[in-house]
C-alpha cells in the first residue's frame, strides 16, 4: 500500500508542474495585458508598471521566477485589486468556496446514493425508471439555466429563499447555489449507484448470502462495497465539476468566493489572480484524486497488485 501511494503521489506532482505550465504561458501569450485599458497609458509609466511587475522579463525567466515565489506559498501581488496580494484575496473566498463544494458533493453522494439504492432494490421497473428520469434531468440542464429557474421559483415567486448574496453564510442564501452544484453529482451519483448494485446483487456470494436466509439489509451492506467503487472512482472528477462549476453559480447568486476573483482576473488579464486560482483548483482536483484513488486501492487489494 505504501508502495502504491509513493507511486501516485510521484505522478501527481508533474501533473500539476504541467498543469501550472500550461496556464502561465497560455496566460501570457494571450491577447492584451493587465494595465491595457480604454484609455492607454503614457508609454514611460507603462514601461515603469511592466518593469515593476517585472513583465519585461523574458517569459522563461518569469516562470521560474513565479515558480520560485509558489514553492514559497506566495501568488504574488494582483494587478486588478491593487491594494491587496493574491493570498489576502483568496483567504477570505477559498473557504467560501470549499464550504460551497463540500456541501454540494456530500449532498451529492447521500442523495444520489440513496436514490440509486432506491432504484436498485426496487421489484417493479417504477423507481428504476425514475432514478433514470432524475439522472437525465440532472444531466442535460447546466447550472447557468437550473441556477435562474431556482431563483426565479423560490425567490421572486415563493418569497422563500434570497435570489443572491452571502450573508457571512447564511443557511438561507446557501440553499439555491448548493442545490444547483449538487444537482449534476446527484444525477451521476445516482445512475452509477444503481448499476453498481444491479451488479453486485446479482453476484454469486450475494445469492450464497440470501439462501443462508440472511436478512436484506445486511445482504445490501455486502453489495454496497462492489458498488460503490464506480462512485468512488467518479469522485475525481466530481470534484474537478463542482470546483469548475462553483465560477459560474458564484457569479450568478453574487458569492464572493473563487469562482468571483477568477472572472475578474481572466476579464482584467490579471496574471497572478488567475494563475492563483488556477493552481489552487488544480492542486484540489489533484489532490482529490491521489485520495480517491488511495482509497480505491484500500477497498480493491487488486488495484494495488497491478
Amino acid at each position: 500500500m505504501l508502495r502504491h501511494a509513493l507511486a501516485r503521489i510521484g505522478a501527481a506532482i508533474p501533473t500539476l508542474l504541467i498543469i501550472v505550465a500550461l496556464a502561465f504561458f497560455l496566460m501570457r501569450l494571450a491577447p492584451g495585458g493587465p494595465f491595457d485599458s480604454e484609455r492607454a497609458l503614457d508609454p514611460d509609466i507603462a514601461r515603469n508598471l511592466r518593469r515593476i511587475y517585472r513583465l519585461d522579463l523574458p517569459l522563461i525567466q518569469q516562470f521560474w521566477l513565479y515558480l520560485q515565489s509558489l514553492l514559497r506559498g506566495d501568488f504574488g501581488p494582483s494587478f486588478h485589486w491593487r491594494d491587496f496580494s493574491v493570498n489576502e484575496l483568496f483567504a477570505k473566498a477559498l473557504p467560501i468556496s470549499m464550504q460551497l463544494g463540500a456541501e454540494a458533493l456530500l449532498l451529492g453522494l447521500i442523495a444520489g446514493g440513496a436514490l440509486g439504492i432506491a432504484g436498485a432494490a426496487s421489484q417493479r421497473g417504477i423507481g428504476a425508471a425514475l432514478v433514470d428520469g432524475v439522472a437525465l434531468f440532472g444531466i442535460v440542464l447546466p447550472a447557468f439555466v437550473v441556477a435562474p429557474l431556482l431563483q426565479l421559483f423560490f425567490g421572486l415567486t415563493l418569497h422563500a429563499l434570497p435570489v443572491g448574496g452571502w450573508s457571512d453564510g447564511a443557511w438561507k442564501n446557501q440553499v439555491l447555489p448548493v442545490a444547483t452544484l449538487a444537482l449534476p453529482q446527484i444525477a451521476v451519483v445516482a445512475g452509477l449507484m444503481q448499476a453498481g448494485m444491479r451488479d453486485a446483487l446479482a453476484m454469486p456470494h450475494i445469492r450464497t448470502l440470501r439462501a443462508f436466509g440472511l436478512p436484506a439489509w445486511h445482504i445490501n451492506a455486502h453489495a454496497l462495497r462492489a458498488a460503490i467503487l464506480p462512485v468512488l472512482s467518479y469522485l475525481g472528477l466530481a470534484a474537478a465539476n463542482v470546483l469548475t462549476g462553483s465560477v459560474v453559480v458564484e457569479t450568478i447568486f453574487g458569492i464572493p468566493g473563487m469562482g468571483r476573483y477568477f472572472v475578474d482576473g481572466a476579464l482584467g488579464r490579471d496574471y497572478t489572480l488567475v494563475m492563483g486560482a488556477v493552481v489552487i483548483v488544480a492542486g484540489l482536483v489533484v489532490g482529490f484524486n491521489l485520495l480517491v484513488d488511495l482509497a480505491y486501492a484500500w477497498l480493491d487489494p487488486r488495484v494495488r497488485h497491478e
